[in-house]
């Protein structure tokens, strides 16, 4: 995959289609800070730049392993074991256990297919 980061010295022209909503950004920002900081346009729009091309980085890797396997479809394992691969260790008992949370809680709401069955 290529990065969309600039070498030293040269502006980064971005698509800004590609970046996630400076909004989300901010909002996420704004939680972890005391309520009296403030975040500089400057520091949102490096963290738009730097989650976008962590996901991008993490997709990327994940991509690969379909390609490997000839599948099409990544799943939430295929992200852990695409971040366990790029070392990012620190984050895999979090992530493992919202994914779980996550599986069981859709056990038990409807599918999106049932939901459409039943609406027609």
């Amino acid at each position: 995959r290529e990065s969309m980061a600039a070498a030293p010295g040269q502006a980064v022209t971005s698509n800004p289609d590609r970046l996630l909503p400076i909004a989300n950004i901010s909002r996420i920002m704004k939680q972890a800070l005391p309520a009296n900081a403030k975040v500089a346009k400057e520091a949102k729009d490096c963290i738009q730049e730097c989650v976008t091309e962590f996901i991008g980085f993490i997709t990327s890797e994940a991509s690969d392993r379909l390609a490997k396997d000839d599948r099409k479809t990544i799943t939430g394992n295929d992200i852990i074991d695409s971040m366990r691969a790029l070392g990012f260790n620190d984050y895999l008992a979090f992530l493992q256990v919202f994914l779980e949370k996550r599986r069981r809680a859709l056990k038990g709401a409807p599918s999106s297919k049932r939901r459409k069955k039943e609406k027609s």
